[in-house]
């Protein structure tokens, strides 16, 4: 069989790549997207003719693989020809995406649960409490911000100007941050995150800022997703608790 892959930009196939997002039963979260975004791109020939595209992210791990509805009859073929491109290792694979994760699980040595990807009920109620309200972050707030959340929005300047950075204030204080990223990939996609201020902690303010960062993307016309590290409990439980659910994992599987 003639398997060809074909190195490609990402503007090549990106239309590929959104059409079959878009089809999976669940969305994938800022985290992989970027993963996907920094990858070499590849596109997928069988006998000469368009079959599919994939990814490769630092040269070893796979993180897109996808064939046509009439190539994929012979996707063991391809994904075995696909693991001896550059130095793959590895893949990351949302569990959403079935043909992918099939393909990844048929040969594998290792696997271990990186993440959960939260969704929302649809038309489900998220008032969030009155004593908390979001305020978007501007260059004014950014020693604040770096006091109070260290790294953990660097670089503080880019969110400031894509406007994704909030403080979360309680009374008449700023009691945390939250975070909205819009998708690349999807056009009515945001994933968000929270940061609650240390001394802050264990008081509900994680979860009200989750309640108001989704309340924002519906004002946004936007469906709120969100990422979790799978041992990340309490992020877990926040999570729940503002009414998300986890339907899709995220697969590290190692060859």
């Amino acid at each position: 069989m003639d398997i060809q892959f074909s190195p490609v930009t990402f503007s090549e196939i990106r239309e590929a790549v959104q059409s079959h997002l878009a089809a999976l039963p669940a969305r994938i979260d800022s985290f992989l997207e970027k993963h996907i975004l920094a990858s070499h791109h590849y596109h997928i020939f069988i006998a000469r003719q368009s079959a599919g595209f994939a990814s490769i992210h630092g040269e070893s791990l796979l993180t897109q693989f996808s064939l046509t509805d009439r190539h994929k009859r012979y996707g063991q073929a391809v994904f075995q020809q696909l693991r001896k491109l550059e130095h793959v290792s590895a893949a990351l694979v949302p569990t959403c995406d079935e043909f992918f994760l099939a393909h990844a699980l048929d040969d594998y040595r290792q696997l271990t649960k990186q993440a959960y990807f939260f969704n929302v009920v649809p038309n489900q109620d998220h008032t969030a409490t009155q004593s908390f309200s979001l305020r978007l972050a501007n260059p004014e707030d950014i020693p604040f911000i770096q006091q109070h959340a260290g790294e953990f929005f660097t670089p503080v300047e880019k969110h400031l100007a894509a406007h994704t950075l909030f403080l979360v204030r309680s009374s008449d204080e700023y009691v945390g941050f939250g975070l909205i990223e819009s998708s690349s990939l999807y056009g009515d996609v945001a994933s968000i995150g929270m940061y609650t201020i240390e001394h802050f902690r264990r008081t509900g303010i994680a979860t009200a800022t989750i309640t108001l960062l989704i309340e924002e993307c519906r004002r946004r016309k936007l469906h709120p997703i969100a990422g979790c590290w799978y041992y990340n409990h309490l992020s877990k439980k926040t999570l729940e608790r503002a009414g998300m659910f986890a339907q899709t994992r995220l697969l590290k599987i190692d060859y």
